[in-house]
């Protein structure tokens, strides 16, 4: 597969890992309209992991106070 190809699969499946590889081995693009396509799906991307990481800051929040509620008792 293509490194455009393996970045929308990688989006569609939400691989926040494959996401952050593909991310940093961005090939030369000669195409304007690729280098445009690339963009979008580099944003798209971000917004996931975006989503992700605010998923995962509202776990451990709820860890935390589950924590220091159960300490209290």
């Amino acid at each position: 597969m293509n490194w455009m190809t393996d970045l929308k699969l990688a989006i569609i499946e939400k691989n926040i890992s494959n996401i952050g590889k593909l991310i940093k081995n961005i090939p030369d693009m000669d195409d304007m309209a690729k280098a445009q396509e690339a963009l979008a799906l580099i944003n798209e991307a971000i917004v996931i992991v975006d989503n992700e990481k605010s998923k995962a800051l509202q776990a451990m929040n709820k860890l935390k106070q589950t924590k220091a509620f159960l300490e209290s008792h």
